[in-house]
């Protein structure tokens, strides 16, 4: 009984010797072997940030191995970048990792004493520079009023094209600048421009959303403006 036991404890212990010596030779293989060492590193995504910049940044990763990278580390330096909103880290074995980035997105420009803001849907304005606004292609926002990027959010020039980038995408695509008057918006197209009633900007752009549904002629306009609800329009075409 005693020397079966004995048997069983023996046996065991080589098991357990066994286990540990090939758990330990692909720990070897996985950690040491040049097959996982990074050699390559793919970025997707970039617009606002530049993906040669990146690369640079990230260029300490190649010949790193694959298994020993601290993801939580790379993903909380590339969102140090205010232009990045997310990013998703994938690793493609043995020796790629691909940074997969998502950029804010923003709705417009705003100027302001030689100084460039992109801003978005949410109220948020992030300064930068005349490469980056010059590559974006959203409307400007120009202020008829001395304002600057802290109260641009409450101007009606940004709560009009915040409307309109939420329930008009048709006519965002179109727009080239939003400015004002005392009493009007006025939009800017390549082709045309729109006035709006300052008092009643919402319900006349909404209105001139489903005008635009049924027509095709953008083209040939000159402008538009409003009386109260109302649509004016002057035709190129007309004498």
């Amino acid at each position: 009984m005693k020397e079966n036991i004995n048997n069983i404890i023996y046996k065991l212990f080589l098991l357990t010797t066994v286990v540990v010596l090939i758990f330990g030779s692909i720990e070897t293989v996985r950690t040491e072997n040049n097959i996982f060492k990074v050699n390559k590193i793919i970025i997707n995504g970039c617009n606002l940030v530049k993906e040669e910049s990146l690369e640079k940044q990230f260029s300490y990763l190649i010949n790193e191995n694959i298994y020993s990278l601290n993801l939580d580390g790379i993903k909380t330096k590339i969102l140090e970048d205010e232009f990045i909103s997310s990013v998703n880290l994938i690793k493609i074995y043995p020796r790629t990792i691909i940074l997969d980035i998502v950029e804010i997105s923003p709705i417009g420009i705003f100027k302001s004493n030689n100084t460039n803001f992109l801003i978005d849907n949410n109220n948020n304005g992030f300064l930068c520079n005349s490469n980056i606004s010059n590559s974006v292609h959203v409307p400007e926002l120009q202020s008829n009023e001395n304002i600057d990027i802290e109260n641009i959010f409450d101007s009606s020039e940004y709560k009009m094209l915040q409307h309109i980038f939420t329930n008009h995408l048709k006519l965002f695509n179109i727009i080239k600048s939003i400015r004002s008057n005392d009493k009007n918006i006025i939009i800017d197209t390549t082709n045309f421009w729109i006035s709006f009633d300052r008092e009643h900007y919402i319900q006349q752009a909404n209105h001139i959303s489903n005008f635009f549904d049924y027509t095709n002629d953008e083209n040939h306009y000159e402008y538009i403006k409003f009386s109260h609800l109302d649509i004016i329009v002057k035709d190129k075409r007309t004498i």
